[in-house]
């Protein structure tokens, strides 16, 4: 079993915020994820937004395949839905006007969600849609 992050595999030596231990602590369970990459996110205490939790967890994103809580393994989640259907640009501007009102759906009570991720079926693609500086391409922000 390997633990990865976008770019690079992670060793418990050469991690990244601690997902490679916990990988390594939790390898039983993930085995039964089956053979395969697996992907998610890794997300709360110490990351980034930290989404006001106290620890570390990890959401799963194939929702199709993992929503049954009876076959994933207890140390993992799935990101939650929040639509599904045809691909509508209002729903989308709705889903972000409603999270930022409303706050997280993951970590209930965070009022300063990320986003969205979308799964457009027949492109076999995901967009990934931001609350704040979507707009803006990922160059520019990077120079301010």
């Amino acid at each position: 079993i390997l633990a990865g992050s976008r770019n690079r595999y992670l060793t418990v030596e050469n991690d990244n915020f601690g997902f490679a231990s916990w990988v390594a602590a939790n390898a039983e369970e993930l085995l039964l994820l089956g053979p395969g990459r697996h992907y998610g996110e890794w997300f709360g205490a110490g990351i980034g937004r930290k989404y006001g939790l106290p620890e570390k967890r990890f959401a799963l994103f194939n929702t199709h395949r993992w929503s049954d809580s009876e076959v994933r393994p207890p140390c993992c989640s799935v990101v939650p839905v929040l639509y599904q259907g045809p691909f509508s640009e209002a729903v989308i501007r709705d889903e972000l006007i409603r999270l930022k009102n409303v706050g997280s759906v993951i970590a209930p009570g965070f009022m300063k969600p990320e986003g969205v991720v979308i799964f457009h079926a027949h492109a076999n693609v995901l967009f990934k849609v931001t609350i704040e500086g979507d707009e803006v391409p990922k160059n520019s922000r990077e120079k301010s």
